[in-house]
């Protein structure tokens, strides 16, 4: 059975259907310079430019196929990496991403790059990688999303 198109319509806006936010989002493009090694992880932090304790992290491996059974192959620059933030985070942002060694969960690589994100809306950043000098450190957030 169809529902007349009034019906439908009614139903929709009761359930909230046509009322849904837009995200609030960063587009990354993410470059990596000659230096960098091969990265399988990446960490992403995004914070509040006037206040640093204001952050939100998360981890992605590739999704690229590896030759190793458990490990992924390896990222491929450049990348476009599509990040969805909270509105709070409306303002100037500070994003860094980290290329993250597999096996010692040490950083190998980071990019830094400003952004304005706006509430409901989408914008842009870039960055390029650059190699970290071994012992990096495991740096990062014990709290990611």
């Amino acid at each position: 059975m169809t529902l007349p198109l009034a019906v439908t319509l009614s139903f929709a806006l009761s359930a909230g259907l046509c009322c849904a936010k837009d995200p609030t989002s960063v587009f990354v493009a993410v470059y990596a310079d000659s230096t960098v090694p091969p990265i399988l992880i990446l960490r992403t932090v995004v914070e509040r430019a006037g206040d640093p304790a204001s952050r939100a992290s998360t981890q992605r491996s590739s999704n690229y196929a590896g030759d190793a059974a458990d490990r992924p192959g390896p990222f491929v620059f450049p990348l476009g990496l599509p990040l969805t933030v909270g509105e709070a985070y409306a303002g100037p942002v500070v994003i860094t991403i980290e290329g993250v060694d597999w096996d010692t969960h040490a950083v190998t690589a980071r990019g830094s790059a400003t952004a304005t994100v706006v509430a409901q809306q989408d914008s842009e950043a870039s960055l390029t990688l650059t190699a970290v000098a071994t012992g990096g450190g495991q740096g990062g957030d014990a709290g990611v999303d």
